[in-house]
């Protein structure tokens, strides 16, 4: 059965431009009967910053979407849980909270958890979510198209992680540290939040090794939707230069039959594929599944030593905001460094979750190999 994901030329945030883009991409693969209904967007804010940085889902973005649902006829609301940061201030500070309001949107705080059931669930069979989340008809997920030095990409599915609320992210990351099975994870969450539809921003995107958070912006120039959400992190994953089957949480998911049998039956809409793809994106890279299958596990736990990458404090950029030490759990990150700045107590404990590294607003943790 064909999944269609509808793609919009947009070379810029100019609000009637991007308006219209989105509402292209509505009568390509049409969001369904929304007239009455309530509708959650969940944009991406992982912590307040400039749009222009490629940090957070544009502004302009969420503004256009909300408009778009608005005039089908939905109620439409917006809601985040950024780690650390509270969500409303967070929206302010990108200036997404007044482009929701502007247009006829609501914003929510995520705060407040309730437990939904997940009976299908591979490894998770039920979550904390935000309240709100209990108490709409549908869910949008409307992403940032940026490279994950965790996942290597991060796109409309990881974005759903933030319909729980605050350091639980964190705590899931304790709980599954194994790639393989923080993928599964993933999986199950999405099953479990059940997306009606998704949209791409990927006018503007993030590459390089230091996403989600500290990447490099890059133009891409499109806006992309579908009702299928895999199949939307799969085209968008593979127009900018990823394998999509090396994306450890995508393969997790083509290989459970619940969005895709193949991704063959992805059919696109709109724009050619290749007037939106991007040759010089800079991929992060993930290890080969196969290949690490095949190398005895002794080799592997060595391989993990020498390559595997470690947060690095530059204590000098560090402005002892103790967002890492809060987020951090494995608990391993003190305030007691140089001049009382962040360090890094035991590197022998770390889960390489690298959310310290992602939730750092000041740069100053990166990421090396130590041997």
């Amino acid at each position: 059965m064909t999944k269609n994901v509808a793609l919009a030329k947009c070379s810029d945030y100019d609000f009637e431009m991007v308006f219209s883009s989105v509402k292209k991409l509505f009568e390509l693969v049409p969001p369904g009967n929304v007239c009455g209904k309530k509708v959650l967007l969940k944009p991406n804010i992982l912590y307040p910053k400039k749009p222009e940085l490629a940090v957070c889902t544009h502004p302009i973005v969420v503004g256009a979407v909300v408009k778009a649902f608005v005039e089908l006829g939905a109620h439409v609301f917006v809601g985040e849980s950024p780690a650390i940061a509270n969500s409303t201030n967070a929206a302010k500070a990108t200036g997404m909270f007044d482009m929701v309001v502007q247009n006829g949107g609501l914003w929510l705080d995520f705060k407040e958890c309730a437990v939904v059931e997940c009976p299908d669930g591979k490894i998770v069979k039920q979550f904390n979510f935000a309240k709100d989340f209990c108490n709409v008809d549908m869910v949008v997920s409307v992403a940032k198209l940026k490279s994950h030095q965790l996942m290597a990409y991060t796109g409309v599915m990881k974005n759903l992680f933030g319909l729980m609320v605050g350091l639980e992210k964190a705590e899931m990351h304790y709980r599954f540290p194994k790639k393989s099975d923080f993928a599964a994870f993933l999986t199950d969450l999405n099953l479990a939040a059940k997306p009606s539809y998704a949209i791409m921003d990927a006018i503007v995107g993030m590459e390089g090794p230091g996403g989600p958070g500290g990447g490099d912006p890059v133009q891409l120039g499109f806006l992309a939707a579908s009702d299928n959400i895999l199949a939307l992190d799969w085209k968008c994953a593979s127009l900018v230069g990823y394998n999509p089957h090396s994306i450890t949480n995508l393969e997790e998911a083509l290989n459970r039959h619940i969005w895709l049998d193949s991704p063959d039956e992805i059919c696109v809409l709109g724009e050619k594929e290749s007037d939106c793809r991007c040759e010089h994106f800079k991929i992060v890279k993930e290890p080969s599944p196969t290949l690490q299958k095949m190398v005895p596990s002794v080799v592997n736990f060595l391989a993990n030593k020498i390559f595997v990458k470690t947060p690095f404090i530059l204590w000098k950029k560090c402005k002892k905001c103790g967002r890492c030490k809060k987020i951090c759990p494995a608990k391993i990150i003190s305030m007691d460094g140089r001049d009382n700045t962040a360090m890094l107590l035991d590197k022998s404990k770390c889960l390489h979750c690298f959310c310290c590294h992602e939730i750092c607003p000041e740069g100053a943790i990166k990421l090396k190999r130590f041997l």
